[in-house]
């Protein structure tokens, strides 16, 4: 009997130490806390982060709304100031001879308008012309490879098509040139 209780008491004893150690759990002692202050410490710093962002996008805004502003401000100045400025510089002129110089100085730039016109006008013509005849030489070469027998009906057709998709674009851009030529002699 006593070696059952000596048994006995030696297996509670090693149950009590088992149960204290478990209960401690020496490795994990103090994680929580760990882990606690590590999360606040990333909080922190994403808080700040993010109050940082906030802090530049807000002072790139206030930046822009200052310059556009003082653009704005320029610009109303200016509007104010010049104008077309026609009667602030008379050149030493008043009255009826600065009224005729302003008259001339008008049909001056009216004349270099109708003149740039007229070029670009010719520019517009020469440029339908050379579209025609490159038209015309890609009809001729693509009829002449049909003869020759290069060429499918089916391709002949895509080919066709795209011709005269080209020559649409080129009676669309010889309209634009006569209104422009109806224009200019409806001015004059």
């Amino acid at each position: 009997m006593k070696n059952t209780l000596k048994l006995f008491l030696t297996i509670v004893s090693l149950f009590s130490f088992v149960a204290i150690g478990f209960a401690q759990k020496p490795e994990h002692a103090g994680k929580k806390e760990k882990v606690e202050k590590k999360i606040k410490k990333e909080k922190k710093n994403v808080k700040e982060d993010i109050d940082k962002d906030i802090k530049e996008k807000k002072d790139k805004a206030e930046k822009k709304i200052k310059k556009n502003k003082e653009k704005a401000e320029e610009t109303v100045e200016n509007l104010e100031k010049d104008g077309n400025a026609y009667g602030k510089d008379k050149y030493g002129l008043e009255g009826k001879a600065y009224g005729q110089e302003r008259a001339r100085q008008a049909k001056l730039k009216k004349d270099e308008n109708v003149k740039q016109l007229e070029s670009t006008l010719e520019k517009g013509k020469s440029k339908v012309n050379d579209a025609r005849e490159k038209v015309r030489i890609a009809k001729e070469k693509l009829e002449a490879k049909k003869k020759q027998g290069k060429l499918t009906n089916k391709e002949f057709d895509e080919e066709m098509q795209e011709i005269e998709a080209l020559e649409n674009e080129v009676e669309i851009l010889d309209e634009k040139v006569k209104k422009v030529k109806r224009l200019k002699m409806t001015d004059k």
